[in-house]
């Protein structure tokens, strides 16, 4: 399963980089993003993407809390503070320096036009009811072959997105090409909010990307949405596919009982007396 939100400047920092980046919960005031994930028992968020490159990332490599909050809380180059002390130091205004680290048009400049900036997109990959069934009570070796599982489909799905979907937009919407991919910093979850077993990833997607000349610009935000559900449908076949593989189990169609009539009248299920 695949669900997809919408980041903006107004619940970036306090839901997703003081929440999501360390559990679906409230991350302790004053406590460093390290030591809070370690603290909840979870893995420290990963870079993924093939975006990651022209920022001078590494996919797989740790997102450290001042990359997150440069990259989707200001939309700028996650070396900002470097890039800023050396233009300073060459002698740049500091209005100059700030802007060279900035990824496309400055947040100051969208708001002051009246809109919301879109910052990045939370898509949110959750492993089958079954699965997660089998994951929760499976011993050791089951639940990693279905992390890993999770973890690969994930990175298939990625892949597809910018291969097939991702487009950057400018000129209105005028012209529009193909970036060389997309940024994504990936947080792995192992329960939902009120604790019960629940094996899902955000995967933070930065609404900016790279068009043919190096500049960057916000994507297709329409086209992406579209892709939603192919992108879900992709990931669950992927996922499902490699552990009924790894485990020797099979898959069975699923029939899809009728729901209640409009009228609010009760029906009745086949053979039910």
């Amino acid at each position: 399963m695949l669900s997809a939100a919408k980041i903006t400047r107004r619940n970036v920092w306090r839901y997703y980089i003081r929440g999501v980046a360390f559990g679906d919960g409230c991350r302790p005031v004053g406590r460093p993003l390290k030591d809070a994930q370690q603290l909840a028992g979870l893995p420290p968020g990963r870079w993924m993407g093939l975006g990651l490159a022209a920022l001078g990332l590494n996919a797989g490599s740790v997102v450290s809390e001042r990359e997150l909050e440069l990259l989707y809380g200001e939309l700028r180059r996650p070396d900002a503070d470097r890039i800023e002390r050396e233009r300073l130091a060459d002698g740049d205004s500091p209005q100059e320096a700030r802007r060279a680290t900035v990824l496309g048009r400055p947040l100051d400049e969208i708001e002051r036009r009246g809109a919301i900036p879109l910052l990045a997109f939370d898509f949110t990959f959750r492993a089958q009811e079954s699965l997660i069934v089998l994951w929760a009570l499976g011993d050791e070796t089951v639940r990693r072959v279905i992390e890993t599982a999770h973890d690969r489909a994930i990175e298939t799905t990625l892949r597809w997105l910018e291969e097939e979907v991702a487009e950057v937009r400018w000129s209105s919407g005028r012209e529009r090409a193909k970036p060389p991919g997309l940024v994504v910093a990936a947080f792995r979850h192992f329960e939902n909010r009120d604790g019960f077993p629940l094996l899902h990833t955000h995967c933070l997607i930065l609404n900016r990307a790279q068009r043919p000349d190096g500049s960057w610009y916000a994507l297709d935000t329409r086209r992406l949405l579209r892709n939603v559900v192919a992108a879900g449908t992709l990931y669950t076949l992927a996922m499902t596919t490699e552990v009924c593989e790894e485990l020797g189990l099979a898959t069975v169609p699923c029939e899809v009982t009728p729901g209640l009539p409009r009228d609010g009248g009760r029906r009745r299920r086949p053979g039910a007396h």
